[in-house]
């Protein structure tokens, strides 16, 4: 079933102008064995006209939860809002960002109910990094009284679980983030031990890694090696992993993914600070980078072929 309003904007898609990014529907609740009890949703897709220029938003599909055993299409779903909330940068789009990002938590929250970890790892970084600028989608059943309405909502905390369970079963960019959140204190007490731990393990996993992904869990090896955080101070170590860190995030900006560039510069300035504390010169010798082979777009899982967080 698809749901066109409005005025069309190519052949057989009309532009809807009675809703934003999304549209509930209440008829439709789903109760979770994690607790959440949560309502349909009208998805949408972003509209560009010929020279690419943002229209607006078309409805295309109803998601209600069923014929989704393993939450793949709502993962699916909420990654493309996702994605299209952080390309929305100017000011002027900031509540059109701000409501993709809520759209993309009630669909990662309907595929984290059906137990699927990718889920809870997007989760996690909606909350981490408060997406939704502090709205979020609330369990109306748990709040009993006024005062339970005015509690904080504790999404640094969610954020923390969320990384748990998912790295519980496995994913490595988990570990990398319960990582940050122990390094920061984010929904726990900071301990840089169990950070540090937290990174080594997500270098060593197995499971599928892009580009910005490996050089981002490099680099925060580095930093660790570097300051002696968590470890002990070790120059050549870290000088090591900067250099996989620049070439794995010099490749993801040169891939497209340009919100990776400060991070790899990050890792330039990292390797010069080493090289200087181990003494080592360049002597106007350019030094030779390999970019490692790595798993390309269309060999990604199609949640991770558009979601990237940054």
């Amino acid at each position: 079933m698809i749901r066109y309003d409005g005025e069309e904007v190519a052949p057989g898609m009309k532009l809807s102008h009675d809703a934003n990014i999304y549209e509930l529907i209440f008829e439709d609740f789903t109760t979770y064995g994690n607790g959440d009890k949560l309502p349909g949703i009208w998805v949408t897709s972003a509209v560009y006209d010929s020279d690419n220029h943002y229209l607006g938003h078309t409805y295309t599909m109803p998601y209600t939860g069923a014929d989704d055993p393993d939450g793949e299409d709502a993962l699916f779903y909420g990654g493309g809002l996702y994605d299209e909330g952080m390309r929305l940068t100017a000011p002027e789009h900031a509540e059109t960002r701000r409501d993709c990002f809520r759209a993309a938590e009630l669909l990662y929250r309907h595929a984290a109910g059906k137990g699927n970890a990718m889920a809870y790892l997007c989760l996690g970084y909606v909350y981490y990094y408060d997406r939704c600028k502090g709205d979020y989608w609330l369990n109306l059943d748990e709040l009993e009284t006024d005062e339970d309405y005015r509690q904080p909502y504790p999404r640094e905390e969610l954020a923390f679980t969320c990384f748990e369970i998912a790295a519980a079963d496995g994913l490595a960019e988990a570990f990398y983030k319960l990582g940050d959140a122990y390094k920061n204190g984010a929904g726990c007490e900071v301990d840089v031990q169990q950070a540090y731990r937290c990174y080594a393990i997500a270098a060593t996993a197995t499971d599928p890694q892009a580009p910005y992904l490996t050089g981002s869990i490099a680099l925060r090896l580095a930093e660790c090696l570097e300051e002696g955080i968590g470890c002990e101070h070790d120059f050549a170590r870290a000088l090591e992993e900067y250099e996989r860190a620049e070439s794995f995030l010099d490749l993801a900006v040169r891939s497209g993914d340009w919100y990776y560039k400060r991070a790899r510069d990050g890792a330039r300035d990292g390797i010069a600070r080493c090289e200087q504390e181990l003494g080592m010169e360049r002597g106007g010798v350019e030094r030779k980078r390999e970019h490692p082979a790595v798993m390309t777009q269309a060999r990604l899982p199609r949640h991770a072929q558009i979601t990237k967080h940054y």
